[in-house]
């Protein structure tokens, strides 16, 4: 989780926000919740999760749209209030595999055409070429491993749709933003964002192969499986992605 968060520094707004994409702080728990649940738990929270992934994509529209020109704190506290005001109606609804992939594929569309300008905008490569500090790693670390901790402790009692709901909220993105918003300035921000709106539908896919494939083939079929998807649709994405003019600024930290 730490090592694809410093990947993200390391090689710009298009490769940060398909690494931050993946699922790198909800993959470990899926694993964990495997282990300690039945593939019925494991497949409600992986819908409800799907459902919430919805959310993330409220998350970082709205950081999109506020990044550039703005602080970190007047960006981010906006989209955490944005996927909790999703999230917390989201968790109360009995979701289907259809109406969850049509809720994501509304958010994400909107988000998708939203962004489309900051997506091919031009960014001049940085010329600071430094390292990411050890305490900001140790930092991203502690969070993640508190947030995956607390939501196994916490699982049984608050069920599967909650427990969905819940382990879907982008810790490892917002953790990430924290630090380089303040070092990257608002403008490679929202692409990096933008870029992330294209990246997250591509977790909730994974989610859904999750739900769909744990009960019939179990859980190391379907978490592995739900892995490839991820890393394929992100594949994709990339060759996909519109190259600048000018090469990405590295997202790289004194």
């Amino acid at each position: 989780m730490v090592f694809a968060s410093v990947l993200a520094e390391w090689l710009g707004p298009v490769w940060g926000a398909l690494i931050v994409s993946l699922p790198v702080s909800a993959g470990p728990a899926y694993v964990f919740m495997a282990l300690e649940h039945d593939a019925a738990f494991v497949a409600g929270a992986a819908l409800n999760g799907f459902a919430a992934n919805a959310a993330t994509g409220l998350f970082l529209i709205v950081y999109a749209h506020r990044a550039a020109g703005r602080d970190r704190t007047a960006t981010l506290v906006p989209a955490i209030l944005a996927w909790l005001t999703a999230a917390i109606p989201i968790s109360a609804v009995a979701w289907t595999p259809l109406t969850a992939l049509l809720l994501n594929a509304v958010v994400y569309g909107a988000g998708a055409f939203s962004t489309r300008h900051v997506v091919r905008a031009t960014l001049v490569r940085s010329a600071v070429i430094v390292r990411p500090r050890p305490l900001d790693l140790l930092a991203r670390a502690t969070i993640v491993a508190l947030f995956v901790s607390a939501l196994l402790a916490l699982s049984s009692a608050l069920g599967p749709a909650r427990t969905g709901v819940i382990a879907a909220y982008p810790v490892t993105m917002t953790s990430a933003f924290v630090i380089l918003h303040r070092r990257i300035g608002g403008v490679a921000m929202a692409r990096l964002s933008s870029v992330a709106i294209r990246g997250v539908f591509g977790f909730g896919l994974t989610l859904l192969t999750l739900h769909l494939m744990v009960q019939p083939f179990g859980a190391a079929i379907a978490l592995t499986t739900a892995l490839l998807v991820s890393l394929i649709y992100s594949a994709g994405l990339l060759v996909l992605q519109p190259r600048p003019v000018r090469q990405e600024p590295s997202i790289i930290t004194r």
